[in-house]
């Protein structure tokens, strides 16, 4: 029995030991950071309202009340930028070292915002092994609040890369899960390396590319003041003039007319007025409902449309390249993947936004289109970037670095260029 437990406890310190191990070295040289910058708003002038109110009723009169003159004062919140990450992804030569002893001396490792590297995108890392990022920052623009969030894990072997990759990125409305497998193919020099990658890459993301004329017809296809009422929780109520003065409405109404030219003008006596769902007022006519509040009930009910109908799934061929050299004078780094052939698997997956885009272009009628079934499509997806430096001098530099992404016609980018020069030789 003592030599059956002490067995346990050996093979179970060393199994711990191994799993101890496993984890310290994926997590070993791992970066983490946070940072947070707060920046005064744009300046908003005020604005100014006018009403007439009736001095001994407190109600509104426009034709005998007195005239008040309303002040807002317009303040918007402070910009912010706040970041938090995790990443691990091996130094390339061009970029400055990491760390409390490097704080100050180049990079902005010490600032709280490392997440700035374009080379996160890169298709292939500088080692070989497991490498991940985790990624999250909040925004705020002219008093606009944005999130983004970044994720994933790369494994890169002597012959093939696999990765795994979710991100979301709220202000230009992009957000896919992402699984990439590639057989690639290095060849490498004493200062440079050249890769080919490819694979398939299956995706997944919410609904993009469609009208709202083809994800629902009920709004467009019955009386809209009754689709109003069923969808908003808006209600109108109707009113007419007393034309005999009996002091009951009568339900009639005339047509108006330009005095000066004699041109119709409308109809006027009767109309109705539109309440919200607390029942406050909201407009006093149809056409000002129509005009100036119908629109944004209608995207913000699409909105909901589209995010009920879930995420769609589509299979791509994925092909990459990837170029680094790198040189005390000038360093190239270079990256791309295209996503050309699909293989859509919903019925609201890219292909059939595509199929939706041609439908329109050949001039037919939006409720004639057809969807396809599950099938493949030919489009364009792209993910490139570049880090490119040259030490034209000993105190004088250019660089160029960006990231491109445009995936089911939904751009995001980040593009940076500069030159440097630093003033030196002076004396006393």
């Amino acid at each position: 029995m003592k030599k059956l437990l002490v067995g346990l406890l050996l093979s179970t310190s060393f199994l711990f030991g191994q799993i101890g191990g496993a984890f310290q070295n994926f997590f070993k040289y791992s970066t983490v950071y946070a940072g947070f910058n707060l920046a005064s708003p744009k300046w908003e002038e005020d604005r100014y309202s006018l009403s007439m109110i009736d001095p001994e009723t407190g109600e509104e009169n426009w034709l005998s009340g007195e005239l008040n003159v309303h002040k807002e004062e317009r303040d918007l919140d402070p910009d912010f930028d706040l970041s938090f990450g995790i990443r691990k992804i091996a130094r390339f030569n061009y970029e400055p070292k990491r760390g409390v002893k490097n704080a100050g001396v180049g990079g902005d490792w010490y600032k709280g915002s490392g997440q700035e590297n374009p080379n996160e995108a890169a298709t292939i890392g500088r080692v070989k092994g497991f490498e991940y990022l985790i990624k999250y920052s909040e925004n705020r623009r002219w008093d606009e609040q944005f999130r983004s969030q970044e994720y994933f894990l790369r494994y890169l072997g002597n012959w093939f890369i696999a990765k795994i990759k979710y991100q979301d990125l709220e202000m230009e409305d992009l957000r896919f899960g992402q699984a990439d497998f590639r057989l690639r193919k290095e060849f490498s020099s004493e200062t440079a390396s050249f890769n080919i990658s490819f694979g398939l890459s299956g995706r997944s993301h919410p609904v993009y590319g469609f009208a709202p004329t083809i994800i629902d017809t009920s709004w467009y296809s019955s009386a809209w003041w009754d689709f109003a009422e069923d969808e908003f929780g808006v209600d109108d109520m109707s009113y007419s003039i007393d034309l005999d003065g009996d002091g009951v409405p009568d339900g009639e109404g005339f047509s108006i007319y330009d005095n000066s030219t004699g041109e119709y003008v409308g109809f006027v006596g009767y109309d109705w007025r539109w309440f919200d769902a607390d029942g406050e007022l909201m407009a006093m006519t149809d056409r000002e409902f129509y005009q100036y509040h119908f629109p944004g009930l209608l995207e913000k009910w699409f909105n909901q449309q589209v995010k009920d109908l879930g995420n769609q799934r589509e299979i791509s061929v994925s092909l990459g390249i990837d170029y680094y050299k790198y040189t005390d004078n000038h360093w190239f780094h270079i990256w791309g993947s295209i996503y050309p052939y699909h293989y859509g698997m919903d019925k609201y997956s890219f292909h059939n936004a595509i199929a939706f885009s041609e439908h329109e272009e050949d001039g037919n009628i939006t409720a004639d289109f057809e969807f396809l079934e599950a099938g493949t499509e030919i489009w364009y997806d792209y993910d490139i970037g570049a880090v490119i430096g040259f030490k034209l001098q000993e105190n004088l530099g250019f660089y160029v670095e960006g990231k491109y992404l445009d995936y089911w016609d939904r751009p995001a980018y980040d593009i940076k260029v500069g030159l440097n020069y630093q003033f030196v030789g002076f004396s006393n």
